[in-house]
């Protein structure tokens, strides 16, 4: 029997500690990035608690995030050892500030108020399977409908735009895209991406993207 999925909206206040800008000496030391990171922030207080019919799967997920000093990062500046750009964008017109992969592999525990984490990729097939697809990549007109009615209004998704490697910004309005924490190759890392424009509707759950894009970050408990 086909499985009825249903999606509820939650707004909640997270009570979060006021992060200090303070460096600090213990924090781990990357060529390229400030050590003074901190632990991020969400970009709002709104959560999206997302369960199944059957209550097989439950995913609670945050807006995006966003440092606290990320704001002093205009371009994407340092490598670390394998020669991935290790470092954030300020995207003050969306929602949350941008990473590369190796940034968010780097400092996965500080990206993530406390009871949080960067999503895996097994996470983000999860979400398209309870938002109603089939966990699989597709690319169709007939998906940008699908993207406007879960994607964005249910998973409060956005058209964040990403960042190239060596720092411009594109699509902005047009593609959402997502980093999990999960590697795919040496080059690659796993991410979620989401384009709606007059003639596509692609979903990419299971994308392969290169580690020195910059993407948006959503945490997920």
């Amino acid at each position: 029997m086909k499985k009825i999925l249903t999606i509820l909206t939650t707004t909640t206040i997270l009570a979060m500690s006021i992060v200090s800008c303070n460096k600090d000496d213990n924090a781990p030391t990357i060529p390229g990035w400030d050590t003074a990171f901190g632990r991020a922030t969400f970009a709002t207080d709104t959560t999206w608690t997302i369960i199944s019919s059957d209550g097989t799967i439950t995913q609670e997920w945050s807006d995006a995030v966003q440092t606290v000093d990320c704001s002093d990062k205009t371009t994407y500046l340092g490598w670390d050892t394998l020669g991935y750009k290790v470092d954030c964008r300020s995207n003050p017109d969306q929602k949350g500030d941008l990473f590369s992969w190796r940034a968010v592999s780097e400092f996965k525990d500080e990206l993530c108020p406390e009871g949080w984490r960067v999503p895996t990729k097994e996470d983000f097939i999860n979400l398209d399977k309870i938002l109603g697809g089939n966990g699989e990549n597709r690319n169709a007109p007939s998906y940008i409908q699908f993207i406007t009615d879960n994607y964005i209004a249910r998973w409060g998704g956005a058209f964040g735009n990403f960042c190239h490697d060596w720092g411009t910004l594109n699509t902005q309005g047009i593609l959402g895209a997502y980093w999990s924490q999960s590697e795919d190759s040496a080059d690659r890392g796993n991410s979620l991406n989401i384009r709606g424009t007059t003639t596509s509707g692609l979903i990419y759950p299971q994308g392969r993207d290169e580690k020195g894009y910059g993407y948006t970050v959503r945490c997920v408990r």
